[in-house]
């Protein structure tokens, strides 16, 4: 399939790029703020217009001459999104006129050698419309006078943008991917250096800064035949940590990017010791039901002996009880190693979310427990589990119809989790159980009418 056509959105600091991307793409996928300098790495939506299919990329603030610290990265950043695009928005100011830099940005844009299209933003004032016509002066052509905050003439901007995208780029749209991993963890963990290592190419801002990724980053790679879409995101931190808004954003949208996953890549750093922050995140993890792995990272720093491997996963199984399920694996993405480790245990995870266990299997498996380790008795009965079945996948939910959901406390749960684990496995997944009463047990007691919600095999996460 040919590549679909990439629109990037260019410009320098604090002229409007991400409220204009958040509003091509209607929802607000981009952090947005007053402050210069927020949108650090690309990011990438996909949308429509007129019947064409294409992909939006936001860029940080271009400052053509920036040679060191966080200015350079984004103009290194930004720079490899024009290179990328089949089409470049520029966008300007028109409460402020033509600048140095927006006449050195859109020499930078003229020698690429791709179409471009001038965006003039806010002019919500009819005086700022005119105004917008000294643009003119950039050498760019016509420019289209837009209000990306209220959505004033963006539909005459896209109309611009589809008019000069390549003629020979498909309409259809691609198909989903077959899965979504999301990389979470702490700042400064080495997610970006994981997703770069994963894709081969510098697509995530790398630095020693903590926080470097205030956005998350999609990219799709081709592994063993099967599309997989990485989501880089934002290091969650303490509440207690976020300096200003644009960190709590920032955690907003990993939260969300968590939710959209199917697996989570967890990364922890191999050299120090468990924190509750990363307890945390598993725990955030663990509640949405999504598939965990954990990668101990940066591997290649510790000194090792025979029982190093060991130490760590007993570490793992202490502080992360709730989440025992989730593979651990020991990978250094800076050096390379097992870097395909997360990838394929990823799938086997993402396929593990998805099995449906057969009813037959499935009763004689709970029936098994059952009769190894009776239900006990409890506030003034005992427990009978009359039939079992799956309700659901990603993650799996089991159906369990007793004589008295109130006769079935958390820990026994959990002993059933266990036996369907040994049975079945479920690697990297959580399990999750409705205690249903039987049509038997619908007689008699009120109690015996209510359904349990949902609940985990294990309670450990639920202050994460």
């Amino acid at each position: 399939m040919r590549k679909r056509v990439t629109v990037a959105i260019v410009g320098r600091p604090n002229v409007g790029k991400s409220t204009l991307f958040n509003r091509i793409l209607h929802r607000r996928e981009a952090v947005v703020h007053d402050e210069p300098g927020v949108t650090r790495d690309r990011h990438a939506g996909a949308t429509t217009w007129a019947g064409r299919a294409f992909y939006v990329v936001d860029t940080g603030g271009l400052v053509p001459g920036a040679r060191e610290g966080m200015p350079s990265l984004v103009r290194e950043s930004a720079m490899i999104a024009i290179t990328e695009a089949d089409v470049l928005v520029l966008v300007t100011d028109s409460t402020t006129s033509i600048t140095l830099l927006d006449r050195e940005v859109a020499q930078i844009l003229q020698k690429s050698r791709k179409p471009v299209v001038l965006a003039v933003n806010k002019t919500e004032e009819p005086s700022r419309v005119f105004q917008a016509t000294e643009f003119y002066a950039l050498g760019l052509g016509d420019p289209v006078a837009i209000s990306a905050l209220h959505g004033t003439s963006t539909g005459e901007l896209l109309d611009r943008i589809v008019a000069v995208m390549p003629a020979d780029t498909p309409d259809e749209i691609e198909s989903d991917a077959e899965l979504r991993i999301a990389i979470v963890g702490r700042p400064n963990v080495g997610k970006s250096s994981l997703l770069n290592a994963l894709v081969g190419e510098p697509r995530a801002l790398v630095s020693e800064v903590p926080g470097t990724t205030r956005d998350s980053v999609d990219s799709r790679v081709l592994w063993h035949g099967h599309t997989i879409d990485l989501v880089d995101t934002a290091g969650l931190r303490r509440h207690a940590r976020m300096k200003d808004a644009i960190d709590v954003f920032a955690s907003l949208r990993t939260m969300r990017s968590i939710e959209r996953a199917d697996v989570c890549l967890l990364l922890v750093d191999a050299t120090e010791p468990i924190t509750n922050m990363d307890t945390r995140i598993g725990g955030y993890i663990h509640k949405a039901g999504k598939g965990m792995v954990v990668c101990f990272n940066k591997w290649d720093a510790i000194e090792k002996d025979s029982h190093t491997t060991s130490k760590f996963k007993r570490d793992f199984a202490r502080d992360f009880a709730f989440a025992t399920y989730a593979p651990t694996i020991f990978i250094s993405a800076l050096e390379g190693q097992r870097i395909h480790k997360p990838l394929e245990v990823a799938w086997q995870v993402g396929e593990a979310r998805a099995v449906r266990i057969p009813t037959p299997q499935l009763n004689k498996a709970v029936h098994e427990a059952v009769g190894r380790r009776p239900p006990r008795h409890h506030a003034g009965g005992t427990g009978t589990i009359k039939y079992a079945l799956q309700a659901d996948v990603r993650p799996p939910r089991f159906a369990l119809y007793v004589n008295n959901p109130d006769f079935f406390d958390r820990s026994y749960v959990r002993y059933l989790s266990n036996a369907l684990r040994t049975s079945f496995a479920f690697p990297g997944s959580v399990l999750r159980f409705e205690l249903r009463p039987s049509p038997a047990g619908r007689k008699g007691s009120r109690a015996h009418e209510r359904v349990v919600a949902p609940v985990d095999e294990s309670d450990e996460g639920d202050e994460a």
